[in-house]
């Protein structure tokens, strides 16, 4: 039986020593009815949040459920495969993963040397001669007129090359 306790208390506004002990109300829940009212959605409330450990054993069983079911699928599929003599072949995005045999812990497949090269490499970069604005916009401008007195060579060249060229019809 679970019992509630209200507390009220009456103070006097002149004097605290006048005031009356404490009036203490019992409301019982254990013989009433609860499959009405706010005692019934209280109590659905409770029934549909459970606590932290039941909520995590679910989690776990679900978990632990998937995994099997996976593990189960990846074998029927291995042996439909050796079953027609074929290798099925599939394709991982990203990229490849691979576990430490001593911690077994998973460790990407960049190998170590290769991220300190790459973090030389970007340490190693120095200052170029386009450091500033104003240089970088004379290069592009320098690119620019290049290009155009190459093009305006090809179109001469492209110009001679069709008048040097005989009307042969057969």
């Amino acid at each position: 039986m679970e019992k509630h306790c209200l507390k009220r208390s009456k103070l006097s506004v002149g004097n605290r020593e006048e005031a009356e002990p404490e009036e203490v109300y019992h409301v019982t829940s254990g013989y009433e009815d609860c499959s009405k009212g706010l005692k019934k959605w209280i109590m659905e409330y409770h029934e549909r949040r459970p606590g932290l450990n039941m909520l995590k054993q679910r989690i776990d069983e679900f978990i632990i459920a998937c995994e099997e079911q996976e593990e189960q699928e990846k074998k029927q599929r291995e042996a439909q495969a050796a079953e027609g003599g074929w290798t099925v072949v599939v394709h991982h995005k990203g990229r490849k993963k691979t576990t430490d045999s001593e911690s077994g812990i998973r460790v990407g497949s960049v190998a170590q040397a290769a991220v300190v090269e790459k973090m030389a490499k970007k340490k190693s970069k120095e200052v170029g001669l386009d450091f500033y604005r104003f240089q970088r916009r004379e290069a592009q401008r320098n690119e620019i007129v290049m290009l155009q007195n190459k093009f305006q060579q090809d179109r001469k060249r492209i110009q001679q090359l069709r008048a040097a060229r005989k009307f042969r019809p057969y």
